[in-house]
């Protein structure tokens, strides 16, 4: 059902996962890695459609915000391998 103008004008945008991740990584002083912005988004580990989705769609997120310069990645060695950080650029 169509709104009124005055509706459509009184609304907010919506937030854009990269606008969610972008304001995430801001908030946090340190660098950060995927399962910490996943949780920090409000996504678990629990392997189900609806996660897969989403780490797919987080992921092509933050590849753009890398892309764009908003955000740097950097692959950092960890005792069990390497593990990609991010972190917003100022």
């Amino acid at each position: 059902m169509p709104i009124s103008n005055e509706e459509w004008n009184s609304g907010r945008t919506a937030d854009t996962l990269e606008d969610q991740i972008l304001a995430f990584l801001r908030r946090n002083a340190y660098p950060v890695n995927y399962g910490d912005i996943a949780s920090g988004l409000g996504y678990d580990n629990d392997l189900n459609l609806e996660n897969l989705v989403a780490a797919f769609s987080i992921q092509n997120a933050l590849d753009k915000l890398v892309k764009k310069g908003t955000v740097e990645a950097k692959t950092i060695k960890q005792p069990d391998g390497e593990q990609v950080y991010y972190k917003a650029k100022s």
